[in-house]
């Protein structure tokens, strides 16, 4: 394994003391090139995904978090503030229930990804955010493989931000983990 690259060990403190503010900022300390080589991605393709970070699955997410001694949810907040997420249109039909999702997350009532399934079904969620619900099933025993752009999806839907996600997602990943070592 090669040793990791120095930036990466600038990211943290340079987030902590509020000089990081945006995820493209990571790049003046970490080559692009060096962060696509860790991530197992062409160059192309990284610009792109740098351009828009919705295309990321949240494996990578994980590991260039890890890399960077970020939580994911910190990395969430670089994106969100330079990449927000599309507001809901009005006229989005969504089930009345996913009101009350932010102020069960606030309250911890909803701590894992699919706590939220306890109150709106798995097809509902799926059918909102456009997955095929075989495939919805499978992303959630396998949460890695969630793209951001579909966990975004399921943020707005629940009025919850990118880095509140990515905290459930984590939970979710972990739990899974958890299971699987048992």
């Amino acid at each position: 394994m090669m040793a990791k690259h120095n930036g990466y060990d600038l990211v943290r403190p340079m987030f902590t003391s509020g000089k990081l503010k945006v995820f493209k900022d990571i790049f003046k300390l970490v080559p692009k090139s060096v962060v696509a080589a860790d991530l197992g991605k062409e160059k192309g393709r990284f610009n792109r995904l740098i351009e828009d970070p919705d295309d990321f699955i949240y494996q990578e997410i994980r590991l260039f978090s890890t890399d960077c001694d970020l939580a994911p949810f910190e990395m969430g907040m670089l994106i969100e503030t330079e990449h927000p997420g599309k507001k809901p249109e009005a006229d989005q039909q969504k089930a009345f229930k996913y009101g009350a999702m932010r102020p069960m997350f606030e309250q911890k009532k909803i701590e894992v990804l699919e706590d939220i399934f306890k109150y709106i079904p798995k097809s509902t969620v799926a059918a909102n955010i456009r997955k095929k619900r075989d495939r919805f099933n499978h992303l959630m025993n396998h949460v890695e493989d969630f793209s951001v752009k579909d966990i975004r999806a399921i943020g707005v839907l629940c009025e919850l931000t990118l880095p509140e996600m990515f905290q459930l997602v984590e939970a979710q990943y972990t739990k899974q983990k958890n299971n699987k070592a048992l």
